[in-house]
C-alpha cells in the first residue's frame, strides 16, 4: 500500500509540543558549540555538525568537543592566548550544561512517551472494523509512538509480507519504497534472519546495518540504517509484524520497548474487533434463520383450510412421529432415521428427547443432526427447521 505522509508532530499534545520545544532548544544550543570547534582551535576530527540531528547523535559529538577542550585546557602554556582559552573554558562549561539537559530530557523521555502511547491508543480502542484498524495502525504507531516511518506486514506459512506503511517526512528512498510494497512482495523466513527469531522468541527486537540478522532487502529498498520490529499476536499465533525507524537517528531500545508495548496492546484491540464482527455476522444468520421460520409460521397460522385429502408425508400427531413417504420430500436427501431426527427437531425437541423417542443415544443424535445440516446447506437448526416446515406445510395443501 502506498507510503502516507503526514506532518512532523500532527497530532501532538500540550505536553509532547513542550517536550518537543524543548529538545530543539537543547538540539540548537548543541550545535551551536559544535560550529564553534574550528574558532576554538580544537581538533574537529570525528566532529562533524552535520551528523548531530537527534540528541544521543548531538551528545556523542558533544563528548568529543568536550574532551577536546579539556586537553586544550590541560596543556596550555604561559603563551597562549589567554582570551581564545578564557572561550574554551565557557564553551566547556556550556557542554557540560547542554549534556546534562539532554540527559535529564532522555531519562524522562520513558514516561513521556508511554503516556503519550496510551493517548493514541484510546482512539483505536474506538474503532471497531477490524479493516479499519489495520488502516489506521501505521499512521497510530508513528503519532504515538515518535517513529517517522512504520511498516505493517503479514505472516502467511513460510512467508511474510510488507503490505502497509506511513511516514511521517517524504525520504530520498520512499518512491522505491512504496512501489516495493505496492508489489505485496514476499520476504520468505530464513533462521539467519531477525524475523524468523521473532517468530520463535515472540519478542521485540532492534537491529541496526552491522548486525547479519537485518534483512538485507528491507535495507537496501528503504534506505534504513536501523529498525525496531515487534510481532503481533492475536489469539496467541504471531500473523505480523510492526517494523519502526527513524530519518535522522538511530533507534535504541526505549523504540523497541515502546513498539512492543503498544504491538501488545493492539494484540486486544484487534482481536476484541474480529470478535465482535464474527458476533454480528452470527446475530445477523440467526435474524435471518428466525425470519424464515416466523414467515413460515405466519403462513401456517393464516392459510387457508380446504376439503381435500392429505398426501402421506412427514409429519406429527400427538406428538408421535409419522415418517415420510420414501422418494419424495426430504427422503430424497436425507435417511429415513435423519427424516426421523428433522421431524422431531421441528417440534422444539433437545437432543436429548430426540434420543429418548428414538430409542438411540444422544451422541449419535449430535451425528445426525451435523449430516442434515450438511446436506441441507444450513447453518443452523433454526434453518433446517423452517425448510421442514416449508416442505410439510406446503405439501399439506396439495
Amino acid at each position: 500500500m502506498t507510503t502516507r505522509v503526514s506532518t512532523p508532530g500532527q497530532g501532538a499534545s500540550g505536553d509532547d509540543r513542550i517536550g518537543l520545544r524543548r529538545a530543539d532548544l537543547l538540539r540548537a544550543r548543541g550545535s551551536g558549540l559544535l560550529q564553534m570547534t574550528r574558532d576554538l582551535g580544537v581538533d574537529d576530527t570525528e566532529i562533524d555538525p552535520g551528523s548531530a540531528t537527534g540528541l544521543r547523535r548531538l551528545d556523542g559529538q558533544l563528548a568529543i568537543l568536550g574532551g577536546r577542550l579539556r586537553e586544550q585546557l590541560a596543556s596550555a602554556t604561559e603563551g597562549a592566548d589567554w582570551q581564545r582559552l578564557a572561550r574554551s573554558s565557557h564553551a566547556l562549561s556550556e557542554v557540560h550544561t547542554v549534556r546534562y539537559g539532554i540527559h535529564e530530557f532522555l531519562s524522562a523521555e520513558r514516561l513521556r512517551r508511554l503516556a503519550r502511547l496510551e493517548r493514541g491508543l484510546e482512539k483505536l480502542r474506538r474503532v471497531q472494523d477490524p479493516e479499519e484498524l489495520l488502516a489506521q495502525v501505521c499512521q497510530a504507531v508513528a503519532e504515538c509512538c515518535g517513529f517517522d516511518r512504520v511498516m505493517l506486514s503479514r505472516v502467511d506459512g513460510s512467508v511474510w509480507r510488507p503490505f502497509r506503511s506511513f511516514g511521517v517526512t517524504e525520504r530520498a528512498a520512499d518512491e522505491r519504497f512504496r512501489e516495493w510494497i505496492a508489489g505485496i512482495p514476499e520476504m520468505r523466513f530464513d533462521h539467519r534472519t531477525v524475523e524468523s527469531e521473532i517468530v520463535r522468541r515472540r519478542g521485540p527486537a532492534i537491529v541496526d546495518d552491522s548486525d547479519p540478522r537485518i534483512s538485507t532487502a528491507l535495507v537496501e529498498l528503504s534506505g534504513t540504517s536501523s529498525y525496531v520490529v515487534a510481532p503481533l499476536i492475536p489469539e496467541d499465533k504471531v500473523v505480523g509484524f510492526l517494523h519502526a525507524d527513524r530519518e535522522n537517528d538511530a533507534v535504541v531500545p526505549l523504540d523497541r520497548d515502546v513498539l512492543a508495548a503498544f504491538a501488545r496492546s493492539f494484540d486486544h484491540i484487534f482481536e476484541r474487533a474480529v470478535l465482535l464482527q464474527r458476533l454480528a455476522e452470527q446475530r445477523d444468520r440467526v435474524r435471518a434463520a428466525m425470519q424464515s421460520v416466523d414467515a413460515a409460521l405466519e403462513e401456517l397460522a393464516h392459510g387457508e383450510i380446504e376439503l381435500s385429502t392429505r398426501a402421506p408425508g412427514p409429519m406429527l400427531v400427538s406428538s408421535r412421529l409419522v415418517p415420510l413417504q420414501g422418494g419424495s420430500g426430504f427422503g430424497t436427501i436425507l435417511t429415513k432415521r435423519e427424516v426421523e431426527v428433522l421431524s422431531l427437531m421441528a417440534t422444539g425437541a433437545s437432543n436429548d428427547r430426540i434420543g429418548e423417542a428414538l430409542v438411540i443415544a444422544g451422541g449419535t443424535v449430535k451425528s445426525h443432526v451435523k449430516q442434515i445440516l450438511r446436506k441441507l446447506r444450513v447453518e443452523n437448526r433454526a434453518e433446517a427447521i423452517a425448510l421442514y416446515l416449508r416442505e410439510t406445510i406446503g405439501r399439506g395443501r396439495t
